[in-house]
């Protein structure tokens, strides 16, 4: 009988494998496509990023996270599981196409949009359960993750559409709108919002503090939730006052967020700092990106510069702070047995720790500085910063297994 992990290990080592991929196409970008603008290499990397490395990694950890959280059994969970080998061939096509066949790209969208359908619909039927609980907190945190898949549903949809702008088949001018508004659900109605929810509760065993403010948490969800369909309406209709009112409660949300988890940090009592840090950057950097948000709003062309911060930044901080954690205890428990408790610290090297969460925020400091010079020699010095910096994860993960192993 094959042996089931808490955590499917393909998905998180797919999500290193995009992670590393991107650092490799943003210095080809750089070097060969130069940067300005928003070409289609640069909108494969933003998939490559968003769609490889950050959702695989997610929808990977909240196979275990959900039932953890809600003390139910995923339904379907073979299907789930499979569906993400399938994710991920969609998404390799997905990213090449944008690269040598854009004519392709509907295509492709509509297998990542099928792939990624068939994986929600477990979820649904597993917080369908949830949400009949007797248990007023378990119902309203499944209500909270129930919201945040069916705005990944719509940012499937929404990006189905938009991947239909390349086909060679009639396009309704109406269409052309549809890509900021994916944009906007896509990166703070799913990704944001999901980090926000499922931190809440991570960040215990990473800083072995909670938050004391419950208020905060519904400030952050509500404002955020509210703020991203109305930055999704307004900079699809171009009514300007309505994207601002949505970005104004998006800030509002990540102003709460970052309260919360600064005092979560300043009370820690783990003594293992690489994935705190690693947070307290992602925190930092969704600020940044806020600010290039403001100036995108504006009028300033910033676009690409508050992308890559809002993913590289921001979300990819964040999740390269739990693969220091979560994925290292995931690492233990394979080859240690699944009641190993052993803490993450005493596997990994914390010169190769330590070295990664340095080679990684000046790389993003550097591409995004670059793209905001139009340099493209500042773009590339930070895209060979972000190889370096993931050669050092990949290596210390390597190191934990070994350990592990012994």
């Amino acid at each position: 009988m094959i042996r089931r992990h808490w955590i499917p290990p393909f998905g998180l080592a797919f999500g290193q494998l995009c992670h590393g991929a991107s650092w490799v196409l943003a210095l080809w970008i750089a070097l060969r496509a130069g940067v300005g603008g928003l070409s289609l290499p640069e909108i494969g990397w933003i998939h490559l990023v968003a769609l490889g490395w950050l959702t695989m990694s997610a929808l990977s950890i909240l196979l275990h996270a959900i039932p953890t959280f809600l003390d139910v059994r995923w339904q379907f969970e073979t299907v789930a599981r499979y569906s993400l080998g399938f994710f991920a061939a969609a998404v390799a096509a997905f990213v090449a196409a944008f690269l040598v066949a854009p004519e392709l790209l509907w295509i492709a969208a509509i297998f990542v949009a099928l792939t990624l359908v068939v994986y929600l619909a477990t979820a649904a039927l597993t917080l369908r359960d949830a949400l009949r609980s007797a248990d007023r907190i378990t119902k309203a945190v499944a209500r909270a993750f129930s919201i945040t898949f069916f705005l990944l549903f719509v940012a499937i949809v929404l990006g189905a559409a938009s991947a239909w702008i390349f086909s060679e088949l009639p396009r309704p001018a109406w269409l052309f709108a549809v890509p900021p508004a994916h944009g906007s659900i896509a990166l703070f109605g799913w990704l944001t919002l999901l980090i926000y929810g499922v931190s809440a509760r991570t960040l215990r065993p990473i800083t072995g503090n909670r938050s004391q403010r419950p208020l905060l948490h519904v400030v952050t969800g509500t404002a955020t939730l509210a703020g991203a369909v109305l930055l999704a309406a307004g900079a699809a209709a171009r009514i300007l006052w309505l994207a601002w009112l949505g970005g104004g409660l998006i800030a509002a949300g990540a102003i709460a967020y970052g309260v919360d988890v600064a005092t979560i940090l300043a009370g820690a009592t783990v003594t293992h700092r690489v994935p705190q840090c690693f947070v307290g950057a992602a925190v930092a950097w969704l600020g940044a990106a806020l600010v290039l948000g403001a100036g995108v709003l504006t009028g300033m062309p910033w676009q690409t510069a508050f992308g890559f911060v809002m993913l590289a930044g921001w979300a990819g901080q964040m999740v390269n702070g739990h693969i220091f954690h979560v994925g290292v205890r995931l690492i233990a428990t394979i080859y240690r047995g699944d009641e190993d408790e052993t803490p993450p610290e005493e596997l990994l090297d914390s010169r190769l720790t330590w070295s990664a969460f340095t080679a990684m925020q000046f790389a993003v400091a550097c591409v995004a500085g670059g793209l905001l010079l139009e340099n493209a020699a500042i773009a590339a010095a930070g895209a060979a910063l972000g190889i370096m910096g993931w050669a050092a994860i990949v290596t210390a993960i390597g190191a934990a297994r070994a350990r592990a192993c012994t």
